[in-house]
């Protein structure tokens, strides 16, 4: 009853994996569950999603559940408000969500002398006010994005008082890039209470092609390839001007196959982009849903260039994806986390963001690379990626934070 407890609050990895963070957050409990010592209890605070809604995925949620087999936990799911439909939703779903997740914490904390709580992104940031914190716990934040990445004034203003809760209550705020510490140390967050946590992919990341939807007929000479959530600051509006730009100006164009994805319906803006891309008249396939075995097409061979516009990125994870699977080159914004590893004329090509005449010039420079160049790139980005072994970095974040959590084995250098 008294034993240690890790306990991670979450809102996407748990019941589906539909965006970036999502497979971060599973990479994060394959690490958290090789990692735990004997005796220390594992207890998951996912948001409730029901079965009847179009964001659960039940093979990822059985993949999840046969990972946590080998280790003792529980898992109680949190109610956000939305009856179990959506895992993210709005401020008011955040505010319903940190209250419920207050109700199940505090006492688990009374429960368990020693204890972590690890709350991961922007649906918890306003937990850290709401709890009461006793000695033998450690907190940790780890946001993997920010109301500024948004452009949400009225999220913002609750975001910075959900910050200041965590401050107070001495939690160490989790940074997945150098961008994401810059932005927490401007919102007033003490530098020695922020640690690196900086993404990066587990062996099980590595997603093959045989799961990927195949690719239209008119892709097999070669494609871009551009994938993402549907929203405008993915920045798929400035691909598509850039790929008309260069279109115009008499540049032969591989096949476009954008992923604009979302869980349910087809939205208005994915409405708006097929408009866009018949406007253009630009070779294009348009996938709105979301499908799993999407990033294996990162290893088909007819994978001319992946194109990452985002005109804001906190991490940008498609690129260490497309790293591992030696595909290339890749083309990126300087958005965000994106500098730090689409590395111009290094890793890859960058552009400037929300600039599409600068995004053109990086694809028309991705077309055109010459063998050697495309090999040395993409050499570069694997090493890259081999150096942010997930696992690794997990394992060394429990060990600051809590090293009665970790076994032995992990704590091995």
């Amino acid at each position: 009853m008294n034993a240690p407890v890790v306990a991670i609050a979450l809102h996407d990895g748990y019941f589906s994996s539909a965006t970036g963070a999502g497979r971060s957050n599973q990479a994060l409990l394959t690490a958290v569950a090789h990692a735990l010592a004997s005796g220390v209890r594992l207890v998951l605070l996912p948001v409730d999603l029901h079965p009847t809604s179009p964001e659960y995925a039940p093979t990822a949620h059985r993949a999840v559940l046969d990972l946590l087999i080998v280790v003792p936990h529980q898992v109680t799911a949190l109610d956000n408000g939305t009856a179990g439909q959506q895992r993210f939703g709005d401020l008011t779903a955040f505010e319903h969500l940190n209250r419920h997740a207050a109700e199940v914490i505090n006492p688990l904390m009374r429960r368990h002398p020693q204890g972590l709580l690890i709350a991961i992104d922007q649906p918890f940031a306003g937990l850290g006010p709401l709890l009461e914190t006793p000695p033998g716990w450690r907190l940790l934040y780890l946001p993997r994005s920010s109301a500024d990445h948004h452009s949400d004034p009225k999220r913002a203003a609750w975001e910075q008082h959900g910050l200041d809760g965590w401050t107070s209550q001495g939690a160490a705020f989790g940074a997945i890039s150098t961008h994401m510490r810059t932005l927490l140390t401007g919102k007033g967050i003490p530098p020695e209470q922020i640690i690196d946590v900086p993404g990066g992919l587990t062996a099980a990341d590595r997603i093959p092609l045989t799961v990927a939807p195949p690719p239209p007929d008119q892709a097999e000479s070669g494609f871009l390839l551009s994938m993402g959530r549907a929203q405008p600051y993915k920045g798929f509006d400035d691909l598509l001007d850039a790929l008309g730009h260069l279109a115009s100006t008499g540049v032969r164009l591989p096949h476009l196959l954008l992923a604009a994805v979302t869980d349910g319906p087809t939205t208005a803006y994915q409405h708006h982009l097929r408009r866009r891309v018949s406007a253009l008249g630009l070779s294009a396939t348009l996938w709105t849903r979301f499908d799993p075995g999407l990033p294996g097409l990162l290893h088909h061979p007819a994978l001319r260039a992946v194109v990452v516009p985002s005109r804001s990125e906190p991490l940008g994870r498609i690129p260490l994806e497309a790293f591992a699977a030696g595909a290339g080159p890749v083309v990126a914004t300087t958005a965000g986390g994106l500098a730090e590893t689409v590395i111009d004329n290094a890793t890859g090509y960058s552009a400037a963001p929300g600039d599409p005449r600068s995004l053109a010039r990086a694809i028309g420079r991705a077309l055109a690379a010459p063998p050697a160049e495309v090999a040395r790139l993409r050499q570069a980005g694997k090493h890259l990626v081999a150096g942010r072994d997930y696992t690794s970095c997990i394992t060394g974040a429990l060990a600051a934070l809590s090293p009665w959590a970790i076994g032995a084995a992990a704590a091995k250098p």
